[in-house]
């Protein structure tokens, strides 16, 4: 059984659209950095340090509970070139810093300059759904000048992905669909 809280009447409703990075440039402070070897990339948890969407992912986790600002950066022989960038981006970014290969910790709150732009991808309900999506690196001036090194995209759903078929069977029997609704 459900216990009515003491202060509903005071409770704000919610739902609805909520903040969410649109394609662009942006300032990022990097908060968190986890090493997933056995599939070589580092997972960068970031939020927004400047600009109009500053703290939004610290606002996303207090709405929600889960840090949903990620990105992956992978260090496999195939994309070394592109983990030299985003270092390299982090390392214009912040004036006297050199990354430690030995300590990727040494990433946590320097800043770096992020291009966002759209993933698509089909939802569980078979809809086609979009989240933003971190594609390229620059350095924060880059950003403030806007002068960004390349464009946001929009990425379609991987190939072989499909939307999720869904069941057009009534299970229910026999359903009075011309009756007055109870309210």
């Amino acid at each position: 059984m459900i216990s009515k809280p003491n202060n509903w009447q005071d409770i704000k409703e919610s739902g609805g659209d909520f903040p969410r990075l649109t394609p662009g440039g942006y300032v990022a402070i990097i908060r968190k950095v986890t090493d997933v070897a056995d599939k070589s990339f580092l997972e960068i948890e970031y939020d927004i340090a400047e600009g109009e969407k500053k703290g939004i992912a610290v606002n996303s986790y207090e709405r929600f509970g889960n840090w949903s600002y990620k990105f992956r950066v992978y260090y496999t022989q195939k994309s070394l070139g592109f983990f030299k960038h985003f270092i390299s981006a982090v390392e214009k970014t912040n004036p006297n810093f050199t990354f430690d290969f030995n300590n990727i910790n040494c990433l946590v709150n320097r800043g770096v300059g992020i291009i966002v732009g759209i993933r698509q991808y089909y939802g569980q309900d078979g809809t086609l759904k979009e989240a933003p999506d971190v594609q390229n690196y620059c350095t924060a001036s880059e950003v403030r000048e806007d002068n960004l090194p390349s464009s946001p995209k929009v990425r379609p759903p991987r190939e072989g992905t499909a939307p999720v078929q869904m069941a057009t069977t009534n299970s229910f029997g026999d359903v009075d669909t011309d009756g007055d609704l109870p309210f």
